[in-house]
Formats: C-alpha cells, structure tokens, sequence
C-alpha cells in the first residue's frame, strides 16, 4: 500500500501507478526486506528510487509522511490510523503487483496460545481468508 499525506496530488487519482511514486521522494523503512523489495519495484520500472530518508521507525515513517516530506510503501499489517499520525496521512492502493510480505507462526502442539497470539492469527485469517491454521 502507498502512505501519502492527507492533499496529496496522488490522493485524488483513481489509479496510482508505480511510475507514478517513481518521481516522489519516498521514506523507506528499512527492516526486513521491505527497503529491498520498494527498490526492487521501481528498478523494475527503469527508475532509480528518490530516498529522501530512511528509518527503522515506523512511527519515524508516519511522522515523515504526514508532514509531506515523502511517501511509503509498506505492508497493510502496519498501517494503524488510529496511530498518532495516522489522522494525517491515507493509505492508498497502487495498481500491479506488489510484494507480499509472508508471515508465519509457530507453537507447540498442544500448548495454550496467549490471547494476543489468537487474536493476531484471527486478523490474519480476516485479511487473507484462504490461509488457515
């Protein structure tokens, strides 16, 4: 999903293509693979990604975004607007492919999962309906 500022020109487009996020400056949130892959995108495109900051901080990114100095790409799992900047920015989908990032769960047999592990798997499940435990 693309995060851009509430205003933004691209906020209003119906479609958003990859080129499109090509020419901003991008906040890049660099743990994982979720720097690697954005790269990996836009190179796809013939582009050279215009970084204007990087950060381990997703509320770093949130902040960056909402006052304007770049747009993201990142995983839906992140994206909280009820987070502290989350009243100031939108997350927008981008048409094509993008790279999904896999999250996986393990447990011992038997053991009684937290409340918190059994609410993450049923959001999980929410969002992606054929993956089940």
């Amino acid at each position: 999903r693309l995060w851009l500022p509430l205003g933004h020109r691209l906020a209003g487009a119906e479609i958003i293509e990859l080129a499109d996020i090509a020419r901003e400056p991008l906040i890049m949130l660099t743990v994982d693979e979720t720097e690697e892959n954005t790269g990996k995108l836009l190179s796809a495109l013939g582009a050279k990604p215009h970084v204007a900051f990087r950060t381990r901080s997703v509320e770093a990114v949130r902040s960056l975004v909402a006052t304007g100095a770049g747009l993201a790409i990142l995983p839906d799992l992140i994206y909280r607007p009820w987070s502290l900047e989350g009243d100031r920015i939108e997350s927008r989908d981008v048409a094509g492919a993008l790279p999904v990032v896999q999250v996986g769960m393990v447990w011992r047999r038997g053991s009684e999962l937290p409340r918190a592990a059994r609410d993450f798997i049923a959001m999980a499940q929410a969002h992606h309906p054929r993956h089940k435990s």
